[in-house]
């Protein structure tokens, strides 16, 4: 298992940055902080709200995954 212990630093450097530039959508923060020579316009434009009911989904699809394996 990796170090959890990796998570909340840079959960808190990322709320900085935002807080710093509000006006940024996590799409493109996320994008600009890997600076990939791809684009991906779907998670460039997608609206905060909209990133997070895909991130509520994607909690209940591992609790579905989990609830499945534990049976």
């Amino acid at each position: 298992m990796r170090d959890i212990n990796r998570i909340k630093p840079v959960l808190k450097e990322l709320e900085n940055l935002w807080l710093e530039n509000p006006d940024f959508r996590i799409g493109q923060l996320i994008m600009g902080i890997t600076k990939t020579e791809v684009t991906n316009p779907k998670l460039f434009y997608m609206e905060d709200d909209e990133f997070l009911i895909k991130l509520k989904e994607f909690k209940n699809l591992f609790e579905e995954i989990k609830k499945n394996k534990d049976e």
